[in-house]
């Protein structure tokens, strides 16, 4: 029997106070999707990829579901989407759990829902990018292990 629980059920059975988030790499042939952060937010004009927070109730693959069609106007299949690293990060005493995902099937046009800007650009670009600090290890992974751009 395979037990399944919710971002919220672990939260409680560990006693974290951590705030989980989903982030997609949208691949469209040798390029990646990001996205500026609405000025309304923390961080204004940085660029991210495309995701958000994940509700308590919600699970990982649910919340980016929700999330890509909530800022991008998106649909994906959740069938063709591939983990492919997380890791925590700290902003002043608030602890962020990242777990980031790549997809390069989806239906739909991207839109900007929220006033975000997007961009596509190469991997081997994004240390030139604006890009939010929180992002340094997964781009250092993406440079490492699937540098499209090198193919």
């Amino acid at each position: 029997m395979i037990l399944q629980i919710n971002t919220f059920q672990l939260m409680q059975i560990i006693g974290a106070k951590i705030t989980n988030v989903v982030a997609c790499i949208l691949k469209k042939k040798k390029k990646i999707l990001i996205s500026s952060r609405p000025d309304e937010k923390e961080f204004p004009g940085f660029f991210e990829f495309p995701g958000g927070k994940v509700k308590k109730t919600e699970f990982f693959l649910t919340a980016l579901k929700r999330e890509l069609l909530e800022e991008l106007s998106i649909k994906i299949d959740l069938n063709k989407v591939v983990f492919l690293k997380n890791y925590c990060i700290k902003r002043g005493d608030k602890k962020i759990f990242i777990n980031f995902f790549l997809c390069d099937q989806w239906h739909g046009n991207i839109k900007s829902m929220e006033g975000q800007v997007f961009k596509w650009t190469t991997i081997d670009k994004l240390e030139s990018e604006n890009m939010l600090i929180s992002n340094k290890k997964i781009i250092d992974y993406l440079n490492y292990n699937l540098n499209f751009s090198k193919n």
